[in-house]
């Protein structure tokens, strides 16, 4: 299970930031806070893996957004607001959950449309269009100008139905 976290980190932290550079980062900030199993603020954990603080801090703020990582605020002596990070086996738990979540409603979703209509598909660069857009654009791919092919749904529906079901079991 940890394995799959660690994935989900560093591909959702490089999507959103562009950067694959910054996804290995946070899988190795996430690493770390796990391995530690203590509660660490974002200074220790630049530190600790020897990069910049803004770098960590704008990590750290991203997967806490995406309920990835677990953040506590404390007020310290001098009236600061102090936070610190953690990973735990639950923090990885409902980061996964959550994750299996989004991509049960993508599915479900692409079931909805895939059994409401008819599709039709470009061979060559695999594009798919409603039978609306196949008809306007007359049976050819407006993208490299080969014929369209009708795809049946149905086998297409069973894989993805399939596919939600194991979802469903996480």
């Amino acid at each position: 299970m940890k394995e799959a976290y660690l994935y989900i980190v560093e591909k959702s932290v490089a999507w959103e930031f562009d950067s694959p550079e910054y996804g290995r980062l946070a899988r190795k900030v996430v690493e770390l806070l796990y391995e530690r199993k203590e509660d660490l603020s974002d200074d220790r954990v630049a530190i600790f893996l020897n990069i910049s603080t803004a770098e960590t801090r704008r990590i750290l703020q991203y997967l806490m957004k995406q309920n990835m990582v677990g953040v506590k605020k404390r007020t310290t002596e001098d009236y600061r607001i102090e936070y610190t990070w953690y990973v735990d086996d639950e923090i990885i738990r409902q980061a996964i959950k959550n994750r299996a979540k989004v991509a049960k409603e993508k599915i479900s979703s692409l079931i909805r449309s895939l059994t409401e209509g008819a599709y039709y598909i470009c061979p060559t660069c695999h594009m798919r269009y409603t039978l609306d857009e196949a008809i306007n654009y007359g049976g050819v791919c407006p993208v490299c100008g080969t014929q369209l092919e009708y795809v049946e749904n149905t086998e297409e529906i069973n894989k993805l139905t399939k596919v939600y079901e194991e979802v469903d079991k996480i």
